[in-house]
């Protein structure tokens, strides 16, 4: 095989593996918006689980409020 013949083989290869490369970087980005979206979501859902929380407190307090009004036996 001669050197031109190498050079060409050798170019292919390389080209071949950026273009690998620019694939697998296109993928990491993907995973990291979907990482993203995920994170912002989860945020989300904390905020509402909060919200939540505190409604259920408050709803509790006011039963027992309610309950401790009532005529004792």
């Amino acid at each position: 095989m001669q050197i031109e013949e190498q050079l060409q083989r050798l170019t292919g290869i390389v080209d071949s593996l950026a273009a690998s490369v620019v694939a697998r970087d296109d993928q990491i980005d993907a995973h990291d918006r979907q990482i993203g979206a995920l994170m912002d979501m989860m945020a989300e859902q904390k905020r509402r689980l909060d919200q939540l929380t505190e409604s259920v407190a408050k709803t509790e307090r006011q039963w027992q409020a309610y309950v401790n009004r009532l005529p004792r036996q």
